[in-house]
């Protein structure tokens, strides 16, 4: 094809540790113009828990012709070193780590030398975006289900942001759409959160 088809190897569904190299040249032979091998060596019992197996992502690269593309536990910049390290592929895909740390991909080619994208990504950079993303949710998603998708973000942002910890505190409690709204409309772009009203 004109155009670089990718397959998204993910082991959740096997029951047992599968060998990756002969996904790999199955999607070779298929005509697949890149791979991203997620995890692939992960079983339906480890889910999402660590570790991610990165060297046997550079049993598949070094086995087929095409671009492998790696991916799986990077929450860091120090992470990304590391599977490029030892996966041998410079390219990765970000999952989690890129909800927990909006601005981990800049971080990431800042530290290779690849690009400079200025500063990191802050709280304050952030609360525009967490602003935006409930009015996605409140266009998009049923009322219900609103408030447990910020606070699912706000979660993974505890990770890296301390004034994610208090705005989660502030909603942790709250499912009023309403109630949200006004709070995350208040929404400081200071070091502080500050509390719903009651």
């Amino acid at each position: 094809p004109d155009f670089a088809v990718g397959h998204h190897g993910n082991g959740h569904a096997a029951p047992d540790l599968v060998d990756p190299l002969p996904v790999g040249r199955r999607a070779v032979a298929v005509g697949q113009g890149a791979g991203v091998h997620h995890q692939l060596v992960r079983t339906r019992a480890d889910g999402y828990r660590p570790p991610a197996y990165w060297e046997r992502i550079d049993e598949i690269r070094r086995g087929v012709a095409i671009p492998v593309v790696a991916n799986g536990e990077i929450w860091s910049v120090a992470d990304a070193l590391r599977c490029r390290e030892v996966s041998g592929c410079h390219t990765l895909m970000l999952g989690r780590g890129m909800v927990a740390d909006p601005g981990l991909a800049r971080a990431i080619r800042a530290v290779s030398g690849e690009e400079s994208f200025g500063a990191a990504v802050d709280w304050h950079g952030l609360i525009p975006l967490l602003q935006d993303y409930w009015q996605l949710l409140c266009g998009h998603v049923e009322p219900r289900h609103r408030a447990g998708r910020l606070k699912q973000w706000l979660n993974f942002l505890r990770r890296e942001f301390p004034q994610a910890q208090a705005a989660w505190g502030a909603i942790r409690t709250v499912n009023d759409p309403a109630a949200i709204d006004h709070w995350i409309g208040q929404l400081p772009a200071s070091e502080n959160c500050i509390p719903l009203e009651a």
